[in-house]
């Protein structure tokens, strides 16, 4: 093609990098093979990030071939831009191509650390002291001590004393080493003491997502002082008795009311975005939840509640305060009915007629009077009986 300029290809170690040619990446203007200008219009979607091709070193393409642009003439911010949409597998591959990218893209590879067993919790214990260059990036952190792939480990080989887990954890907070910590979930045996919460508010003035189990040695142990019920604007609140193989505790009384703080600061709550509610792993009524129909969150998108004691006393029907609390809500896209929690067909029609409702999880049974509103569903989790927890 007359006045056609052979593209170039810059070797990066041994990895080459180019933009795939599409219509919103054709809009970088090229002058002698370098990147002058991003237009104001230019936007990234996860369908662009594919066109970002990290590919084994090839000959100069030939004249004609479409425009490549050197690794070195993309700005940082774009390259930001675009590992904020990448997964981590993408980044890591990614990262090895050569040290500018891995730079760039070290913070990103551990905003979300998942210990989901055992053996990562006791490594991530051992690794996070010596790595605050590592979890000062950490933005959501889920630990599961005691738990393997098949199970909970009940071994004293391989299982792990919770207690030294805390102490890391909250040495690491107090250091001022989680200082972007947004999102925070522990699954143990039983649920963190008092004073590790009060590490997390102090240090970590980011975090609005919080979640714990609850064992044996901690159910009957709310008290209305908890450090765990002081925090403020939350987005997203997780309390659900642990899922252990056995449970021998006989004399907690059931239907109990949770502390009138706890409900409080959900209430204050107004950015409330994911709630979890639910004791069934431990009893089918091992709480009084009834009060959270009285809550109003306006971005409220996931509710998962376990059995919600239901009385006669109120002057108005459960079933008009049920769907008073639904049509409030209009925000939910994921609803989980947990145990043998049941909602009547009216209840259920106000339920499945939400206008962003796409998940709906619970009992089989619930849906026999449903059929002329399922079609709103994009996806059902269901049980035959009871219906397992989600943690």
């Amino acid at each position: 093609m007359p006045g056609a300029q052979p593209s170039k290809d810059v070797k990066k170690g041994s990895k080459l990098f180019r933009f795939r040619k599409n219509s919103q990446l054709d809009s970088l203007e090229s002058q002698d093979s370098k990147v002058t200008a991003v237009p104001a219009t230019f936007t990234l979607s996860r369908k662009h990030i594919s066109n970002l091709d990290v590919i084994s070193s090839t000959p100069t393409l030939a004249s004609g071939s479409r425009p490549s642009y050197r690794l070195e003439d993309i700005p940082d911010d774009l390259l930001h831009e675009i590992a904020s949409w990448c997964t981590p597998p993408t980044l890591l591959r990614a990262s090895l191509a050569c040290k500018r990218l891995l730079t760039l893209f070290h913070p990103y590879l551990h905003h979300t650390i998942d210990c989901s067993y055992t053996d990562l919790c006791r490594s991530a214990i051992k690794i996070f002291p010596h790595s605050p260059s590592t979890t000062r990036y950490i933005k959501n952190l889920i630990l599961k001590p005691n738990r393997e792939p098949s199970g909970w480990a009940n071994s004293s080989e391989k299982s792990i004393n919770e207690g030294d887990v805390l102490d890391v954890l909250e040495g690491i907070a107090s250091n001022g080493d989680l200082p972007l910590l947004s999102m925070f979930k522990w699954f143990g045996k039983e649920r963190p003491r008092d004073s590790f919460w009060l590490s997390l508010r102090e240090n970590c003035p980011y975090l609005r997502d919080i979640g714990t189990s609850v064992g044996q040695k901690t159910l009957a142990s709310f008290r209305a002082d908890l450090e765990l019920f002081k925090f403020q604007n939350l987005q997203g609140f997780h309390l659900f008795t642990q899922v252990s193989e056995h449970w021998t505790m006989t004399d907690y009384p059931i239907n109990q009311d949770l502390p009138a703080t706890l409900w409080n600061m959900l209430f204050s709550s107004d950015s409330l975005e994911e709630l979890t509610l639910d004791g069934t792993c431990f009893a089918a009524d091992a709480w009084n939840l009834k009060p959270v129909f009285s809550g109003r969150w306006p971005s409220l998108r996931k509710l998962a509640l376990g059995n919600v004691w239901i009385d006669d006393t109120d002057s108005i029907s459960d079933d008009e305060m049920m769907c008073m609390f639904f049509q409030a809500h209009p925000t939910l896209e994921e609803v989980s009915s947990l145990g043998t929690m049941f909602y009547s067909s009216e209840v259920m029609g106000c339920l499945l007629s939400m206008p962003k409702l796409g998940l709906y999880r619970g009992r089989l049974q619930q849906l026999q009077h449903a059929n002329s509103v399922l079609s709103r569903i994009q996806s059902l989790d269901l049980s035959v009986r009871l219906v397992q927890p989600l943690c």
